[in-house]
């Protein structure tokens, strides 16, 4: 924020409003949260205002840096902290544009007005504050959209397997490999998170087996996700981060892009279907419907690929990243109201679901 002079900041304004008289009047600034476990993200603002015409003018400031650099690094065990440090993809963000890769038509990124690279690892990005459509429904047609467009970027950006052969995606595999282990595995493993008052009620009884029966098979499941065919993804394509333009300018507005390597066919599917139900907005009823439209509008846009790729890179991806978060552990703590049991009965059928379909496939 502070590396923007007034002067530097009217020239933004005046190329936000394509006036290159312009001058400010009024602005502030406005924090923005960010989403909790944001390791990379160091702070989000709406910096917004008028010019002495009275036109109004907003950007996005999002402020980037590596994790060695972030407070929630003292959260994780202190063996886990150095490999967080070296994977962890910070830059992802800026690098999407910095790579200038073409995007299907009817999928865009918010424009970058301003990219500031302060050293020591940490970035600003200045950017086109989105004006969402407040009447925009997730309905089926509109994840289906969505799919497609996700299917067509990946047909348009496939890698070519490594000679000599060695895993493409190395951040699935550091998170399950080296996270997974060291924060999340043992508690789903262990009695005492099946015995918590507000998970117990909510497991069936073969669930904590089934749970670690799947646990058991996820590395040979990485593994087999390893052989199919990869692409460049989004990396996180879940609907909060598919942003719907009022302006009509694009089908959505892709933002928060997630790690830079590449990904199984298939990948972008499982946020997408999992982001609405991770937040109890899509009954765990209606994924199986969701699963298959999305599935096929992907399969549309992508004919090259193999159809059973397809499905088992969407849904073995889904396994290996939404298993560990299924049951909300980070909120165990909290007085257990009953909108917070209601919640954990809903993760605890999501949680089923994502065992159901994770036992189910063969590799």
């Amino acid at each position: 924020m502070s590396a923007h002079t007034d002067a530097g900041l009217t020239r933004l304004v005046r190329e936000h409003l394509g006036d290159p008289a312009a001058e400010i009047a009024e602005q502030r600034v406005e924090p923005v949260e960010a989403e909790p476990g944001a390791f990379s993200t160091a702070s989000l603002h709406r910096v917004r205002g008028t010019t002495t015409d009275g036109a109004a003018w907003s950007f996005f400031v999002k402020s980037v840096n590596s994790v060695r650099h972030s407070p929630a690094l003292a959260t994780l065990p202190e063996h886990l902290r150095p490999v967080m440090i070296e994977h962890f993809p910070w830059r992802s963000d800026a690098d999407v544009y910095l790579a200038a890769e073409p995007l299907p038509r009817g999928l865009r990124l918010p424009r970058l007005y301003r990219l500031d690279d302060l050293g020591d690892d940490r970035l600003i990005m200045w950017l086109e504050d989105v004006e969402q459509d407040p009447g925009a429904q997730w309905d089926l047609d509109r994840y289906a959209r969505a799919a497609h467009l996700l299917g067509a970027l990946a047909a348009a950006r496939p890698v070519p397997r490594p000679d000599p052969p060695r895993p493409l995606n190395t951040g699935l595999r550091f998170f399950y490999e080296d996270v997974v282990p060291a924060t999340i595995k043992p508690r789903l493993l262990g009695e005492e998170l099946w015995r918590h008052p507000l998970v117990a009620p909510y497991a069936d009884g073969r669930l904590r087996q089934d749970v670690r029966t799947l646990i058991g098979r996820c590395a040979d499941l990485l593994d087999a996700l390893d052989r199919l065919p990869h692409t460049q993804v989004h990396g996180d394509a879940c609907p909060q981060n598919l942003l719907v333009p009022a302006d009509g300018s694009a089908d959505f507005v892709a933002v928060d892009w997630s790690f830079n390597d590449p990904a199984a066919v298939g990948h972008d599917l499982g946020q997408l279907l999992m982001g609405h139900a991770h937040l109890g907005r899509t009954p765990v009823e209606e994924l199986p419907k969701l699963q298959e439209t999305i599935e096929r509008s992907y399969r549309e846009a992508f004919p090259a690929a193999d159809p059973a790729q397809i499905t088992f890179g969407f849904l073995g991806g889904l396994v290996l990243r939404s298993l560990w978060t299924a049951v909300p552990i980070p909120r165990l703590a909290e007085d257990p109201t009953p909108d917070l049991h209601e919640h954990f009965r809903n993760r605890l059928t999501l949680t089923r679901h994502l065992t159901d379909l994770g036992l189910s496939l063969t590799f």
